[in-house]
């Protein structure tokens, strides 16, 4: 190669070089000065020679022009564009950028339980913030935060900004420990019943440590595990003293029982549970599988289980009999009995005073029953009132008759005119010699006393409580009633 050509390689070379170095130093004449991308604090004023560096060999002065506004109120990177020009004919446009720091600090790290307050937000490296206001975009909602990274708006001088919080749980919980006394055979305590007053920030659970037997007479040290929501763990150390009771509470009294159809045997008559422990576990009594209403043999089942969980069982079998026909001598000399024994009539007593005094002994002595009565046999009805003194309207009515009868006193049924699915109603017709009245000693829950009372009367009382269909009938078929009332002469 010729000395002519090298020379003009080398030429070509180093043009090549120099155009690569004014590139690469922000395209200036001499390639001696970079366009740089400043940070700024907010609210400070911002100038040329803020986006330019200049070689420490660089003999051109340079002059940079923001040909763009260039605000610093708001935080972040802004764009801009600038002019450099030396004065010399050289000048150029370049697009940069700046950035306004943040009145806030990018983000925080709080402990959870501790309070987040707006002033740990504040980015005090900027002398600036001192004099500005501060405040949540939405207080509630950050109280209301748990473990975990958020982003929170903050007003800075009502305007709003951004930081991120992140609130981490870094203390284990602590608690102490409760001694646990267990008796009960299969009664495995839970594992938090060996802890007492836990504080954390979060809620803990607990769990043992190991598997541990408590089906024995030895103290069984344990350890609790506690663990927060953020996995920080505590171990407690406590200790369970164990006393197992293995003897079965007794059930005593228990036996076969017969009872007549229809009625209700007292199951728990006469049965008493004991235990060694000196309580007295409650009595569990099963009849699920008895039917009063048809005869038969039954199976009934008695347990007792006792606070360790001993439990004892005992069977027995109820027989569901048919109840004897009662003869209609031994229902009147039960009656006549109680007549003399409990109606406690005295010589020179009205028949008015008669009849109150049965009146008074069926309502008051005769328990109300809503079982239905068999109306075809008021025989047994009357010894139902006389002996067992339970029953409804028609026992009621067949009593207080058999008595008025033995008392000389004239009276006869009389019944409620049915509709459909309405209830039966019994009640008597009674004479003490001035004609028929009305006589109905079943109950009704009110003060109101059926006792020698006209059709006028009953009514007026059906009328008063809106049950004008308790004491309808076919007058009909009745004999003519007493219109004159006894309570009007009374007064």
């Amino acid at each position: 190669m010729s000395l002519k050509n090298i020379l003009k390689l080398a030429l070509a070379a180093s043009f090549i070089l120099a155009l690569l170095s004014l590139c690469a130093c922000g395209g200036s004449a001499g390639g001696d000065y970079r366009i740089i991308s400043p940070v700024v604090n907010p609210g400070s004023t911002l100038s040329g020679e803020d986006f330019i560096i200049t070689s420490a060999f660089t003999k051109t002065n340079y002059t940079v022009t923001i040909n763009d506004p260039a605000p610093t109120d708001e935080p972040g990177p802004h764009d801009v564009s600038v002019t450099v020009s030396d004065g010399r004919g050289y000048e150029r446009v370049h697009y940069c950028t700046y950035t306004v720091r943040s009145y806030l600090r990018d983000s925080i790290r709080v402990e959870i339980g501790t309070p987040v307050t707006v002033d740990k937000f504040i980015n005090t490296d900027i002398d600036s913030y001192r004099g500005r206001v501060f405040e949540f975009d939405d207080p509630l909602t950050v109280a209301s935060y748990g473990i975990g990274t958020y982003k929170v708006g903050i007003l800075v001088d009502g305007m709003l900004q951004y930081s991120s919080l992140i609130l981490e749980d870094t203390t284990p919980p602590t608690a102490s420990p409760v001694t646990v006394h267990i008796t009960a055979l299969t009664g495995a305590p839970r594992a938090d019943a060996f802890v007492a007053d836990i504080k954390d920030a979060t809620s803990v659970a607990c769990s043992f440590k190991e598997e541990y037997d408590f089906n024995t007479t030895e103290d069984v040290p344990v350890v609790i595990i506690l663990t927060d929501e953020a996995g920080n763990t505590t171990e407690i150390a406590s200790v369970a003293t164990c006393a197992v009771d293995t003897v079965k509470p007794e059930i005593h009294g228990v036996k076969d029982i017969t009872t007549f159809v229809g009625t209700s045997p007292k199951y728990r008559e006469g049965i008493t549970v004991t235990d060694d422990s000196g309580e007295v576990p409650r009595l569990e009594v099963d009849v699920s599988r008895v039917n009063t209403n048809v005869i038969g043999s039954y199976e009934i089942t008695y347990s007792a289980t006792d606070s360790s969980g001993n439990k004892t069982i005992v069977h027995a079998t109820v027989y569901v009999v048919e109840k004897p026909k009662i003869t209609e001598d031994e229902m009147k000399t039960l009656a006549r009995q109680i007549y003399d024994d409990e109606i406690h009539t005295q010589p020179g007593m009205t028949k008015w005073d008669t009849a109150y005094a049965i009146f008074k002994w069926t309502r008051e002595n005769i328990k109300k029953s809503t079982t239905a009565s068999d109306t075809t046999d008021p025989v047994g009805a009357a010894y139902a009132g006389l002996n067992d003194k339970e029953g409804d309207s028609f026992v009621y009515m067949s009593t207080a008759k058999v008595l008025l009868e033995i008392a000389g006193i004239k009276c006869q049924q009389i019944s409620r005119l049915q509709y459909d699915k309405e209830d039966a109603h019994y009640w008597l017709l009674v004479d003490i010699g001035d004609g028929l009245y009305h006589f109905d000693s079943c109950p009704t829950g009110r003060a109101y006393e059926p006792f020698m009372r006209t059709d006028a009367e009953i009514d007026e009382y059906c009328r008063q409580y809106n049950i004008e269909y308790y004491y309808r009938y076919d007058k009909s078929k009745y004999p003519t009633r007493g219109t004159t009332s006894y309570y009007d002469n009374a007064e």
